[in-house]
């Protein structure tokens, strides 16, 4: 019974071996086909990349740029709070951050009572100046008519010195020709040495009078030192209403605001840090003007020129591909531009292909794109 079974089993084998043999064939065949079938697609898509990396020049080394206006604080303070975060999309004119007005609007006051005190000033220059114009001219006009009356009476005593000194010398001869009493020439006598009294007190008096008017004449100075005074006192208020203008101006700027419309790149500052002027707060950048910059080896730059048409594939959106053209072509390679220059001049020299920058215009941009974003450039060494 044993062999019998053993027997049966054996037959029973080689049928099924007999039925799955034209089916292992079959499966074979198909896997080859498969296989010889993905090799040619593979070869064609490998042919298609190889004949077109042979006639386009590529670059990876570049990246998503837009131009970004760093906003600066133009006064000290401390920072109070920031109004916007990074991301946002803000107007020109919007809010950015608040610094502590404290300290600008002590200056502000100050200006103000600098130019208060400007003007009190400048009205008492115009009050001396008036008064000096009105009472110095006065006093000269007096003083000449002083000195002129004075003068006036120089004349009538000189003439009444003149008649008594002839009444002296002819009673003088009358005396000794004993005509006339040594009484009566006495008071002809006195009355001579009166007029000399009075003319040399009429002397006197001029020279008063052209003391006074000299006097006078020297307070006239006061006045140009008054018209002095009262210009220095304008000039003064000048400076303190521009102080006063900028202590204003300084006011309005701790509130710090957006100078153009755009996206917030960077925030660089907290809430409680100091604000230093001209030190970079915050980053805003424009969409509008959204470029690419890539560095091409210079063995490349030969199929590059202003104008020439690119293909941009962006590492973040691996489906599209984007369109551009050479805008602007940089003067110098970019080791021309580093920090720490080249230095041969000791002679040791490795030769290594330097990369020039190329800015690109972007023909289709996207609102998919933000800064910072790598591309790999390609370009056609075709001409266009």
């Amino acid at each position: 019974m044993k062999d019998e079974h053993e027997t049966l089993e054996n037959k029973t084998d080689e049928t099924r071996d007999s039925q799955d043999a034209p089916r292992a064939g079959l499966l074979r065949k198909i896997s080859i086909a498969l296989i010889l079938l993905g090799l040619i697609i593979g070869g064609i898509f490998s042919l298609r990349w190889v004949i077109w990396r042979m006639e386009h020049a590529t670059t990876n080394a570049a990246f998503v740029k837009a131009d970004i206006a760093d906003v600066a604080p133009e006064i000290p303070g401390k920072i109070l709070s920031i109004e916007v975060r990074e991301g946002q999309k803000v107007q020109a004119g919007d809010l950015l951050l608040k610094i502590d007005p404290a300290q600008s609007q002590r200056q502000l006051e100050a200006a103000k009572a600098a130019l208060e005190q400007s003007d009190s000033e400048i009205a008492r220059r115009q009050q001396d100046l008036s008064l000096a114009s009105r009472e110095i001219p006065a006093a000269v006009r007096a003083a000449e008519a002083a000195l002129e009356a004075a003068r006036s009476e120089q004349g009538k005593a000189e003439a009444n010195l003149q008649h008594w000194e002839k009444q002296h010398q002819r009673f003088q001869r009358l005396l000794k020709e004993k005509a006339i009493s040594a009484s009566k020439f006495e008071e002809v006598e006195t009355a001579w040495a009166s007029a000399q009294s009075a003319l040399d007190a009429v002397h006197a008096q001029i020279s008063l009078r052209e003391a006074q008017l000299e006097q006078a004449k020297a307070a006239s100075a006061r006045i140009g030192a008054s018209r002095a005074g009262l210009k220095e006192a304008e000039s003064g208020r000048s400076r303190a209403e521009a102080a006063l203008k900028l202590a204003q101006l300084a006011r309005s700027r701790c509130q710090l605001r957006a100078p153009i419309s755009g996206v917030i790149a960077r925030i660089l500052v907290d809430p409680g840090d100091f604000a230093t002027p001209g030190r970079p707060a915050i980053g805003i950048y424009d969409p509008s003007t959204l470029y690419v910059e890539a560095r091409f080896e210079e063995t490349k730059l030969r199929y590059l020129h202003q104008g020439k048409e690119l293909q941009l594939k962006i590492d973040a959106l691996p489906h599209k591909v984007f369109r551009g053209h050479v805008a602007e072509m940089a003067p110098a390679s970019s080791a021309e531009f580093a920090l720490i220059p080249r230095d041969i001049t000791a002679g040791e020299f490795t030769k290594i292909t330097q990369r020039v920058p190329i800015r690109i215009a972007l023909d289709d941009p996207s609102d998919d794109l933000v800064p910072g974003l790598s591309v790999e450039v390609a370009v056609s060494k075709h001409e266009d």
